[in-house]
Formats: structure tokens, C-alpha cells, sequence
């Protein structure tokens, strides 16, 4: 079957792993490149859960590092062998695309989309679709449009603000002002603080990168481990009534 995925999120990426192998899947993302800007916790705490997808080379670009709530790493990198993963198993990644419209033609959804740099056709028929596009995530409330009852929605769970930054291990004081939800280390010297309110510390040096998200208030929920649950959840219970797996 022609299976659509709506948004490059870790959701997203799980789906179209789970399902390339028996269908054809194309995946539509808005920014031109899967996992960047960085936008969530580099946060995991069974490190063996990426076993299955990553091999150990591709591990120790994570930078991963125990901290006592888990492992931090770096997400961008996760995002982007996960992607190249899904690539090589055959999906089709249309970077830079926006579903514009949607329509029902009998059991067929067809999916009409933005044009970009690229010669991709702007037609897609496909038997289901699937929408993993995580709400207020992008700049400028872009967004793809989608007919009501034309999509399978991933259930993604309520979100509050959170704040993010990173900075240098060398500058990391004794004790914060602000205690962060999560403080992770990573391999390479740096520091990821997460606030999940807007009562954070600010260094007087700056961080090096700051985020500003919407993610679950609970913070083992923040974690690959809970993300990677999810999702198979939603493929056991959901996927495989409308009979995928």
C-alpha cells in the first residue's frame, strides 16, 4: 500500500521504519532538513533501545554520557541517523513540502502539495495517511493542511512551554539559581538545561544554543525511552486494526 506521513518528527521516523519494509511510504516535512533546528532533550535513558536502529559507530556520534537521570546526547544527531536509516530502507523524504490540500477519492486520500527546488510531483495518492506533525512546533505557524477525516492523528499528549540551553561543562556554576527539570551532560564538554516553566537562569555569558518548545510537563516523558513507547503503541493498537502491521 502507498502509506503518507505527515511531519519529520521521532515519531515520524519510527512509523516509516516500522513500515517500509511491506509499503510504500513517503514522509512530508516542512523544514529543509529532518532534526534541525534542535528542538528536544538529548535524552535517554535505556541506551540499548538504539540498538536495533543505529550501529555502534553511528552510536558515538551521540556523544552520549551518564548523568543520574539518564544519558544525555546529542538530538540532532539522533535525528539525522534515524533519518539516513529510513532513507536506505526506502522511504521517500520530501524536505521543504507542505500539504496544501487534501481530498477523498473513494478508499484513496490524494494529497496535493507545494512545489519546491526539486522535480517531485505535487500529486500523491495514498491508501492512508498518517499525521506525525507535533503540534506548534514550527516558526511562523506553518503548518500542512489536511481534511478533516482524511488522516490517522498520532496521539500526542498535552504539552506546556519549555525552555532549553546549552553551555560549556567549564561554565557551569556549583549551584543554579533556577534548579532545571533536566540537566544533562554530553560527551563533548557541553551542558543541556531544561526548564519546563519560564522561571530559568540565565548565564551571564550566554548559552551557545537556546530552545524554546512545547513538550510533556513530565519529564521522563521528555525521554527517547517514552517517545519510542509511544509509538509502538500507537503502530500495536491503531496502525494494525487499520491493518498495516
Amino acid at each position: 500500500m502507498n502509506i503518507g506521513i505527515v511531519g519529520g518528527s521521532l515519531q515520524g521516523i519510527l512509523i516509516s521504519l516500522y513500515l517500509a519494509p511491506e509499503h510504500n511510504v513517503t514522509l512530508f516535512e516542512l523544514d529543509a532538513e529532518i532534526g534541525t533546528p534542535a528542538w528536544h532533550p538529548g535524552y535517554i535513558i535505556d541506551t540499548t533501545l538504539l540498538e536495533p536502529f543505529l550501529t555502534k559507530e553511528q552510536r558515538t556520534f551521540l556523544l552520549m554520557k551518564k548523568n543520574p537521570s539518564g544519558w544525555g546526547m546529542r538530538w540532532e544527531w539522533l535525528m539525522k541517523h534515524f533519518t539516513i536509516l529510513a532513507a536506505q530502507k526506502g522511504v521517500h523524504l520530501r524536505t521543504r513540502t507542505r500539504i496544501c490540500q487534501t481530498t477523498q477519492d473513494g478508499a484513496i486520500t490524494i494529497v496535493e502539495t507545494s512545489t519546491n527546488e526539486t522535480s517531485q510531483p505535487t500529486v500523491f495518492p495514498f491508501h492512508h495517511l498518517i499525521n506525525t506533525q507535533i503540534p506548534t512546533q514550527k516558526p511562523g505557524g506553518l503548518q500542512h493542511t489536511i481534511g478533516e477525516g482524511h488522516c490517522i492523528d498520532f496521539p500526542f499528549p498535552e504539552t506546556v512551554p519549555w525552555f532549553g540551553g546549552i553551555i560549556s561543562a567549564n561554565h557551569l556554576p556549583p549551584t543554579l539559581p533556577n534548579s532545571p527539570s533536566l540537566l544533562l551532560h554530553r560527551d563533548d564538554n557541553l551542558v543541556e538545561l531544561w526548564w519546563n516553566n519560564m522561571n530559568y537562569w540565565k548565564p551571564p555569558k550566554g548559552y551557545l544554543e537556546e530552545m524554546r518548545t512545547n513538550l510533556p510537563n513530565d519529564v521522563l516523558h521528555t525521554s527517547f525511552d517514552s517517545l519510542h513507547n509511544q509509538t509502538l503503541d500507537f503502530i500495536e493498537t491503531r496502525l494494525r486494526t487499520a491493518h498495516l502491521v
